[in-house]
């Protein structure tokens, strides 16, 4: 005989039938008690943004820095500006960084850089950004003369002899070209600015025996300047104006 599994066992004693009586009878396995979660390192605050990231930061957590236990590092060249919070503790310690960066079509013309264009390849990249020429007509013409571009380099070497017998080089370069002495695009210099009109003027060097041509602009230059100081002590006042317990040093 099978052994038969033992049901569900109820005992009503005094029922009188007026009511039915409902009986539910669940089946399962309980479910397991929830386990706690890990303990884990609290979450560094590291932010990099526009030059007013510190400050914006800064301005809606006021009441929860400790300004006693924070620094702002305010750096020019680089055009930077780095608040810490909890700078003493490495498990809550925050940095915030905000950044005065170029923008990247004036970045791509490489003006006041530290190398040259070849002309062939500058003609080629002022046809693909003809939007920055205000004369569309005028950028062709330029394209064309780079294109065709005609220099004369003369090289002159003069060798000296001392009475000591040493060896002195006198190199004397002289450049013509055909090319205007400047021209002018309109672009924005700094990332989220508006689009400025600059002259830019070209300089002219050999390289191996080769004519480059560098970009030069000493209207870009003061303008960067200028913006640049401009911008960070905006940013510099502000900081001082809703927390004037934290130290700003100029590194």
């Amino acid at each position: 005989m099978e052994k038969e599994e033992k049901g569900l066992t109820v005992n009503i004693e005094n029922y009188t039938g007026e009511k039915p009586i409902e009986v539910i009878y669940r089946t399962g396995v309980a479910a397991k008690a929830q386990e706690s979660l890990p303990t884990k390192e609290p979450v560094k605050v590291n932010i990099s943004g526009v030059i007013s990231t510190p400050f914006d930061w800064l301005e809606k957590r006021i009441d929860l820095v400790d300004q006693k236990r924070a620094n702002v590092l305010v750096n020019r060249e680089s055009m930077t500006i780095t608040l810490t919070v909890n700078e003493d503790d490495e498990y809550t310690k925050g940095v915030l960084k905000g950044t005065v960066e170029l923008s990247e079509v004036f970045k791509k013309f490489n003006i006041n850089g530290n190398t040259g264009w070849n002309p062939n390849k500058l003609g080629q990249f002022l046809r693909l950004n003809r939007g920055v020429f205000a004369d569309k007509e005028q950028c062709m013409v330029l394209v064309t003369k780079l294109k065709n571009f005609t220099a004369k380099a003369k090289a002159e070497i003069q060798k000296q002899r001392d009475p000591s017998g040493s060896m002195a080089e006198v190199y004397r370069t002289e450049v013509e070209s055909n090319l205007p002495k400047s021209f002018t695009i309109v672009v924005p210099i700094f990332k989220g600015t508006a689009k400025t009109a600059i002259e830019v003027e070209f300089d002219h060097y050999l390289v191996d025996g080769e004519v480059a041509l560098q970009l030069v602009s000493p209207g870009a230059n003061e303008c960067v300047e200028q913006f640049r100081d401009n911008c960070l002590d905006e940013v510099i006042n502000k900081i001082r104006e809703i927390a004037p317990e934290i130290p700003i040093l100029e590194v």
